[in-house]
């Protein structure tokens, strides 16, 4: 039996799904599966200035889907493995349920 979705857990998952609709940051996401990266080198391989890398940085940082360790005078970021899995597995229960097609409700079905 799948978990619950509780009301803190719906709030959690909402905020990261509001961080990731935004095509820079789901960029940089996939970027980042590749393995850790360095804001700059982010920035160049998407053609956007260090400062707006680094303002994307930080809400996938805040949101938990990415985590940063300084490495010397610069930052490394990697994506949170563990919290980007929590993710696609509270994703696949909210949606992966697919109802058959013979038990949807047409539209003209719903207006008699």
């Amino acid at each position: 039996m799948a978990p619950t979705l509780t009301r803190r857990r719906a709030a959690t998952v909402s905020e990261q799904l509001a961080v990731l609709a935004e095509p820079h940051r789901l960029l940089i996401l996939r970027h980042l599966r590749r393995g850790d990266q360095y804001a700059g080198r982010l920035a160049r391989a998407l053609g956007i200035s260090p400062s707006l890398a680094s303002h994307h940085l930080a809400a996938l940082v805040d949101s938990g889907l990415v985590t940063r360790r300084q490495s010397g005078a610069f930052a490394c970021f990697s994506a949170n493995r563990e919290v980007l899995l929590q993710l696609h597995a509270e994703l696949g229960r909210l949606m992966g349920a697919v109802v058959p097609t013979e038990a949807l409700v047409t539209a003209e079905q719903c207006q008699r």
